[in-house]
């Protein structure tokens, strides 16, 4: 019997940001598929099942919350982990009661990824 891979969006406008993280999640033995924008990947989730995303707080255009909101107001329940490098006060608070999993900050650990995703797909 083959096992279910789980797809793993990875949304971050930083090309070396995405690499590193597509790595990671690879050899976490899921499914990674990339995108550069909020927008593309708001776009691929009418066509695509995505387990969890990683999306990064800030990026050009749309931002981790505002993509969350898009989600939440066109009905898609995918699981969000919000990754930013800029650490903010009160920005974690605020990107769970906008409906994140989780809020880590970069460089994220490979065991807090593999721990949080692994609760996510249960």
């Amino acid at each position: 019997m083959e096992s279910v891979k789980f797809r793993v969006a990875i949304v971050d406008d930083d090309e070396i940001v995405r690499r590193a993280l597509r790595r990671m999640i690879k050899s976490l033995s899921f499914d990674p598929v990339e995108f550069a924008t909020g927008e593309t990947f708001l776009s691929a989730l009418s066509e695509n099942t995505f387990s969890c995303a990683l999306i990064d707080l800030h990026m050009p255009g749309l931002n981790g919350v505002d993509v969350m909101a898009r989600m939440r107001r066109d009905g898609y329940n995918v699981p969000v982990i919000i990754i930013t490098g800029g650490d903010v006060p009160k920005m974690r608070e605020r990107c769970l009661k906008a409906g994140a999993a989780d809020y880590l900050v970069k460089p994220v650990e490979r065991e807090t990824v593999s721990d949080m995703i692994r609760l996510l797909v249960q």
